[in-house]
């Protein structure tokens, strides 16, 4: 087993091939979350914060960057990278996009971090494109698989019930069905 630091996870494709290998890896300098209004009382949309977390810059452990989503009340969830370590060890994919479901709204956003600390809406699939072509509502947690494909767990049926199922996207992030 070879003690050398892994200097990026970029080498060989997004993420990592172990936990161990992530935990070797140069410390992230950005981190994404997510900031909700829903439920606050407060009619404002909710954002993906951008934070520093890099402990050299004069920002470390501030907002730098505000990105609100265009809609209020879509209560953003569990997003996740369009490319993960899924595709470890695939230079043909990067960890560009992410896709952010809003629960409530049934709304998936697609953001481009093609500029890191400011991170720009790529695209909106709304709630009835996915209703007409899966039958689904409700995008709970997104999984990026090995293909390339995202895979999104949906909680209720077209009319917001149980069971829901698994809404599968392209590499464009066009609906591609169940």
């Amino acid at each position: 087993m070879s003690s050398t630091v892994e200097p990026t996870h970029a080498c060989c494709g997004p993420g990592y091939a172990s936990p161990e290998a992530a935990m070797r890896a140069e410390r992230e300098k950005l981190l994404y979350a997510i900031a909700l209004y829903t439920g606050s009382g407060i009619e404002a949309p909710d954002y993906l914060a951008t934070i520093d977390v890099d402990p050299t810059s004069a920002t470390y452990s501030q907002v730098i960057h505000r990105l609100p989503m265009p809609y209020i009340g879509d209560e953003l969830h569990h997003f996740g990278w369009n490319a993960c370590s899924s595709c470890h060890n695939n230079t043909e994919k990067s960890r560009r996009f992410l896709v952010i479901p809003g629960i409530r709204s049934s709304r998936i956003y697609i953001v481009d971090t093609v500029e890191p600390t400011a991170p720009k809406i790529h695209k909106i699939l709304e709630p009835d494109a996915i209703r007409a072509a899966t039958n689904l509502t409700a995008p709970h947690t997104v999984h990026c698989l090995a293909n390339g494909q995202v895979m999104v767990s949906m909680l209720g049926d077209g009319d917001g019930n149980a069971p829901g199922g698994f809404l599968l996207l392209d590499e464009t992030f066009e609906i591609l069905g169940r």
